[in-house]
């Protein structure tokens, strides 16, 4: 390529360019993070639905790699549905500066490992290019992914969590900073005790019954946020799901208390109280929290 000949006109090779900066910076940062077991994959073909298989911290990700000139004025990005039989398939959609190619900010479409890929919505993307009679044709197999379905994420230091998870240290120090302000005099002595930090004074044997005001010490939207969950209710429904099929709940601590958070916003306004067979899971749900938080 001439210096002076348009990136446009070589396109298919400057797509590739992002793709290999993302793993240089990924596999340094995972190396700096102190964790040195690590597999980089690379699909040769597009229909898997992914670019890349990375496999950190006991997380094996899928991951469907997007870029985009900053600046660009890009509002989507088209998604092959193969990847949602990945289970913890995910986008990233980075933006990169043309002048020097460095990479950021970031896009994250996701949520916790094992739940799957989230919903990105039912509309069928068209191919790019016209058939004979200038018709872009659907593909069946591929939806189209607003960019307000992303969460943006600054570095990709702040993306790794949501890939590879945050620990349970760093995920109580997420509660602590997510703690509400100061409780009703009349508050029950050991939630405040809780709500100031102190989490071994939940009570070992505390059930979903009396666990309400302990869900709302958090502002479970915005934590589901930073913890890069996604859609916080498409979440709890995939959460939910996988309880039923597996009788436990997904995730570290922060992220089961976002989950109880979540359950007692849906039962509040379901029309029925939940059965035995779900008030036993709704129980487990409390128990693994407590436990997740003890432990760490």
């Amino acid at each position: 390529m001439a210096p002076d000949e348009p990136a446009y006109l070589r396109s298919a090779d400057l797509e590739k360019v992002p793709e290999h900066r993302f793993v240089a910076e990924l596999t340094s940062r995972l190396w700096l993070d102190g964790c040195r077991d690590f597999e980089v994959l690379r699909s040769e073909v597009d229909t898997s639905g992914y670019d890349l298989v990375v496999e950190a911290r006991s997380v094996l990700r899928h991951i469907q790699l997007k870029s985009m000139a900053r600046g660009g004025k890009k509002r989507s990005v088209t998604v092959n549905m193969r990847l949602a039989s990945k289970q913890a398939g995910c986008v990233i959609w980075c933006d990169y500066n043309p002048a020097t190619l460095e990479l950021g900010p970031f896009r994250w479409f996701g949520t916790l490992p094992g739940l799957g890929l989230p919903d990105p919505g039912d509309k069928v993307a068209r191919h790019s290019k016209g058939d004979a009679n200038g018709s872009k044709n659907l593909r069946g197999g591929h939806r189209v992914l607003r960019k307000s379905k992303f969460v943006e994420v600054p570095t990709l230091g702040d993306l790794l969590p949501f890939l590879f998870g945050y620990d349970d240290t760093d995920e109580i120090k997420l509660l602590r900073h997510s703690m509400c302000g100061t409780l009703a005099s009349t508050t029950p002595a050991w939630l405040q005790e809780v709500c100031a930090g102190h989490f071994d004074n939940i009570p070992e044997d505390l059930q979903w019954k009396d666990s309400v005001e302990l869900a709302h010490l958090v502002e479970g939207y915005d934590l589901a946020a930073l913890l890069g969950l996604g859609d916080p209710f498409e979440f709890d429904e995939r959460q939910l799901a996988f309880a039923l099929e597996r009788g436990s709940w997904k995730g570290g601590p922060a992220a089961l208390w976002a989950t109880l958070f979540l359950e007692h916003r849906r039962w509040r306004t379901a029309p029925i109280e939940p059965d035995p067979g779900m008030r036993l899971l709704l129980d487990r749900l409390c128990q693994q929290l407590i436990e997740r938080l003890k432990r760490a």
